[in-house]
């Protein structure tokens, strides 16, 4: 298996930076789809990536090697995520509905999404985390006028919902559900508060 059939970045989705991306910015981030996907991405900043795949799950001993791969390469072709994603079957907007987590070795892979998923079952447990949801989601829904005062006030709950990603990866689709609903309120109210900053 060569790791470079896999390597979703071509010549007609790269871009040529304005400037030298510094390797101290670079970083893995895994995604993880309901259909046992994984979609590995290489980060050089927050605008440019030099690597983007997309495996199966169980298929370790691949993953092992691309993660290994990318860990140790010297990028020379850059992309955007968003166009070298049009090689794929997802979109920038499923990215942003899947459970993400940082690679910074091979075993990470499986064990970030095992952490997670512990994460869920904990807090689901006593049956409280759905009502808890619908709470939040109700408290933060239609409120645009006056985002900023809102956004500040509410600021420490939005940090601490939005730190809660991990519910993307609950084995119960309500949960899911009802988490992606909320942090779509969370974006919301923080585009709001940033329209009425700007004035």
């Amino acid at each position: 298996m060569k790791v470079e059939e896999y390597y979703c970045l071509t010549l007609d989705t790269a871009c040529a930076p304005n400037y030298t991306p510094d390797p101290a910015d670079r970083c893995i981030q895994a995604y993880y789809a309901l259909n046992n996907d994984v979609i590995l991405i290489g980060g050089s900043d927050p605008w440019l990536i030099y690597w983007l795949s997309v495996t199966k799950l169980d298929t370790d001993a691949i993953n092992r090697q691309i993660v290994d791969y990318v860990l140790h390469m010297e990028p020379t072709v850059f992309g955007h995520r968003s166009n070298v994603l049009e090689k794929t079957e997802y979109t920038e907007e499923q990215l942003r509905s899947f459970y993400s987590a940082t690679v910074k070795q091979e075993d990470d892979i499986i064990g970030q999404l095992k952490a997670a998923k512990q994460r869920c079952r904990r807090l689901e447990a006593d049956g409280k985390l759905i009502p808890k949801i619908k709470q939040h989601r109700r408290l933060l829904t239609g409120n645009v006028w006056g985002a900023a005062d809102f956004y500040r006030k509410n600021e420490k709950l939005i940090t601490r919902l939005k730190s809660m990603k991990y519910l993307y990866c609950s084995d119960d689709p309500k949960v899911r559900e009802l988490y992606e609903q909320l942090d779509q309120c969370c974006a919301n109210l923080y585009n709001a508060y940033m329209s009425e900053a700007r004035g």
